[in-house]
């Protein structure tokens, strides 16, 4: 019996032990994320199910992360000084020449969001001639969009509060907002996302039974990804890249994924 004991005790041991030398090996990076306003100008709580993402990372890529909210130019600029990496960042010509990315994990398609009757009907980049097209501040939306941007339209980038961003579209300073959404297929559940959950529990006077349409089909397809400064942290975004592959391969991403707009 003594024996049976010792050897339950050794197991125990032996496994807190490795838990401990796992979680020591977890290696410590920066990752910036985006700054997200309210009317107030104060940092909106950050959404619960990217933080599920954002662990789901840690534990399959073996890294622990420290968070920093910044303006996403501000993020871009501390990423090429190479104090951290970046996450949800897409790809452009320009960024592919300075930044390394990770695999891309997530599809996004970039919707056109617009306001008033009649409804204009956007269906291709083509139809957005002449057109001013309201993004956020730093943003690129893949790279059709980045070669269509200020060629076939004019855009103009603006504050990091979503509730602006849709208070500008009503004072009909812009054409039409693009919006990224992730999982969602259809018009009328992008509107319904857009108008009920963006909107509507907003609160804003202003925005109190006002609904904005969104384009029968998205306009632009992007990627989205973790990326560094070239030649740093190269390792950290490996690890990223295993994780991706196996989480594909085994469906967890998709998982952790699922409702992630």
């Amino acid at each position: 019996m003594r024996i049976v004991r010792f050897i339950l005790l050794l197991v125990i041991l032996l496994g807190m032990g490795l838990g401990t030398l796992q979680a020591a090996e977890k290696v410590a990076v920066r990752l910036f994320l985006q700054e997200n306003l309210d009317p107030q100008g104060k940092q909106v709580a950050l959404d619960p199910k990217m933080m599920e993402v954002l662990d789901y990372f840690e534990r399959r890529a073996g890294l622990k992360f420290e968070t920093v909210i910044l303006p996403w130019k501000r993020a871009q600029i501390e990423t090429l000084d190479g104090k951290g990496i970046i996450y949800g960042f897409s790809r452009s010509a320009e960024r592919n020449r300075v930044y390394h990315f990770s695999q891309p994990f997530v599809t996004e398609k970039i919707w056109g969001v617009t306001y008033g009757s009649p409804k204009p009907k956007y269906k291709r980049p083509e139809d957005l001639r002449g057109k001013v097209v309201s993004i956020g501040r730093g943003f690129s939306h893949g790279m059709e969009f980045d070669q269509a941007r200020n060629v076939i339209f004019t855009v103009q980038e603006d504050s990091a509060s979503i509730i602006a961003r849709f208070k500008k579209l009503m004072a009909k300073r812009s054409d039409m907002m693009v919006w990224p959404i992730r999982g969602l297929e259809h018009t009328k559940d992008v509107e319904n996302y857009l108008n009920r959950v963006l909107v509507q529990e907003s609160n804003d006077p202003e925005l109190k039974g006002v609904h904005f349409d969104v384009t029968e089909n998205p306009l632009f397809l992007d990627t989205t990804h973790f990326a560094s400064a070239q030649g740093k942290y190269i390792d950290v975004i490996a690890k990223i890249d295993k994780a991706i592959t196996r989480g594909k391969k085994d469906g967890s991403l998709a998982a952790v994924l699922r409702d992630y707009h």
